[in-house]
């Protein structure tokens, strides 16, 4: 019986077919990437979108519960306090404000009912370093407490912590209405900054605030100042058509160091560039290198994001007309703008 012959030869790939293989799977790989990236930043700005509105919304119930919208603050001195109330009476931020609107009432508590003095300071200092999640952009930060700067100052109600929780989102202080002729110049030089606030001296006794010099509400375009009450009856352009909290711009090399004079504060403090900006400037996309701290922006690639009045957020173009922007943060200048 003849013997049957076996085919020894290979059936496993050549290294060429190896290596041909091994190229269309790193073309793959290198084609699904950036739509995989894509699709992570679509769900972080859909995040960033979800907290804009609910930040719109707890500022809507807080006008609905004070009949005016949330206050600026005093001043970056000055951190919130919760014995002080609300209103021209608060000295912290917008932020701080709207916390018991946002289910953050424990957070708006600390201190309070805290003797005045050395007890009263150290739990404002703790608040001052508690951060709350939904102040924080996805494609920027994670929610935490970020490092103080070494040449910080203490607020005057708080002593200096080593670190602040931040705030990736400003409140609409609008375009400011230029000066004219005979009347006083603002503390710092621009009606919507007011710097650090009056001392406790000063400010329990009302003085040393921007409003002692002139009338910030013809002065300033937007919603938020310096002791502002501003109400729906006063945004004559309608809800809709006016800009109420958005994105911040920030330089992403100093996103958790707090070199930026736009972010070098705690989130509820009174400030005038950490948590409020103009809408005198055009938008910009965080930039490395690029140190702003006046205008809106964000980490968006494409588009950054805002709260109207009404407390619909809509996404927008860093290319947005400058008169539109300019409009769009003012209260009340009568000019509608359609289609933005």
């Amino acid at each position: 019986m003849a013997a049957v012959r076996q085919d020894k030869s290979s059936a496993g790939f050549t290294l060429v077919e190896l290596l041909v293989v091994i190229a269309i799977i790193g073309v793959l790989v290198a084609l699904l990437l950036p739509a995989v990236q894509a699709a992570r930043e679509a769900a972080r700005r859909s995040q960033c979108s979800n907290q804009l509105r609910q930040i719109a919304l707890a500022w809507q119930l807080h006008h609905d519960t004070h009949q005016a919208l949330p206050s600026g603050g005093w001043g970056y001195h000055w951190m919130g306090d919760p014995d002080r109330g609300f209103g021209e009476n608060q000295p912290g931020s917008w932020a701080y404000s709207i916390l018991p609107f946002m289910e953050a009432g424990s957070v708006y508590n600390i201190g309070k009912g805290a003797t005045a003095g050395a007890a009263k300071k150290a739990a404002l200092t703790q608040l001052g370093e508690t951060p709350v999640g939904t102040f924080y952009c996805p494609s920027r930060r994670a929610p935490r407490a970020y490092t103080n700067r070494d040449n910080a100052v203490a607020p005057f109600n708080a002593n200096k912590s080593p670190t602040l929780a931040r705030c990736d989102y400003a409140g609409n202080l609008g375009p400011e209405v230029p000066q004219k002729a005979g009347e006083p110049s603002g503390i710092c030089g621009r009606m919507t900054q007011w710097c650090s606030g009056p001392p406790p001296a000063q400010a329990d006794q009302g003085q040393g605030f921007v409003a002692n010099r002139f009338d910030q509400h013809a002065r300033n375009g937007g919603i938020v100042f310096q002791r502002s009450e501003v109400n729906f009856k006063q945004i004559t352009d309608g809800t809709s058509q006016v800009y109420m909290v958005g994105e911040k711009y920030l330089n992403p090399d100093h996103y958790e160091d707090g070199e930026s004079f736009g972010d070098d504060q705690a989130i509820w403090q009174g400030d005038d560039l950490d948590v409020n900006r103009n809408t005198e400037v055009p938008p910009i996309q965080d930039q490395p290198g690029v140190e702003l701290v006046y205008p809106f922006g964000s980490a968006h690639p494409a588009t950054w994001q805002m709260a109207l009045c009404d407390a619909s957020v809509r996404g927008l173009s860093y290319d947005i007309d400058p008169d539109v922007h300019w409009r769009l943060g003012h209260r009340s200048d009568g000019e509608l703008v359609a289609g933005f």
